[in-house]
């Protein structure tokens, strides 16, 4: 089945323990806008300040970098093809949060004249946070406690393309000395528009029963880049069996039967 729809997207980033900031993003780390040439898109990034002290934050802007063989950079040192930050238009001086307040940052993604625009664009708005931490050290130096948050802005231009999704490889993950149970599956997205995937496997047996259905939790595969998928099939007891294993992407689907034998 096939349906056009606003892609959701969200980037997974590596704050874990925002609360400590003291500032908190309250609409997410992740905004995704829609647009077609010449559109001027506005945004905003809502900001709460949960302490009860002034906290200093700071603006600033940075590209993410994406590979196929490394994790991902980000940088102000590099561009790539389908950044978006030339377009972004937003304050980047600082900015006092009183106790408890809530601070609203505006920005718009100017998207150039260009008919020939298509896919996904993004950038990241780098927003950090310095708390003072008045703390009893032997040599009565204060700390500064500093926390810093990636937002994604990612705008989708033009019409969407179909699903373009293929399997690059798909093997058990080497243990040592030991036979393996993880399949990793590796993606690649040959289209212009990011994609989020989720991975279905469905295991059947010699007589062609279903007997188990693996599901991995979503995740982002931006254009002309893979992804690695990894499905624990620990439960599974020693045997052959037949598989089918489907990508799930705006509810396209891309299927592949695999042969499993599991030692």
């Amino acid at each position: 089945m096939k349906a056009r729809i606003i892609l959701t997207i969200a980037f997974t980033f590596f704050i874990n323990a925002a609360a400590f900031s003291g500032v908190l993003i309250v609409n997410g780390l992740t905004h995704t806008y829609e647009g077609s040439s010449g559109d001027r898109v506005r945004g905003e990034i809502i900001l709460q300040n949960t302490s009860n002290i002034d906290q200093l934050v700071t603006f600033d802007l940075s590209e993410a970098i994406f590979s196929c063989s490394e994790f991902r950079k980000f940088t102000k040192d590099m561009s790539h093809e389908r950044s978006s930050l030339t377009w972004f238009e937003g304050n980047l001086g600082d900015k006092v949060l009183a106790p408890n307040e809530r601070f609203v940052y505006r920005f718009s993604i100017n998207i150039p004249e260009d008919a020939n625009l298509k896919g996904s664009y993004w950038n990241m708005v780098m927003i950090q946070v310095e708390k003072p931490m008045q703390q009893q050290q032997s040599n009565a130096v204060a700390l500064n406690s500093k926390m810093q948050y990636a937002v994604g802005v990612m705008t989708n231009v033009n019409n969407i393309e179909e699903l373009d999704l293929t399997f690059t490889s798909i093997d058990f993950l080497p243990e040592a000395g030991l036979p393996s149970k993880n399949l990793s599956v590796n993606l690649e997205n040959k289209n212009l528009f990011v994609e989020d995937v989720k991975l279905l496997l469905e295991i059947y047996d010699a007589t062609g029963t279903k007997i188990m259905e693996k599901n991995t939790i979503r995740n982002l595969i931006f254009p002309g880049f893979c992804q690695e998928f990894i499905l624990d099939l620990t439960s599974l007891a020693k045997g052959n069996y037949q598989c089918m294993l489907i990508a799930d992407s705006r509810e396209e689907y891309v299927g592949a039967n695999i042969n499993l034998n599991i030692e």
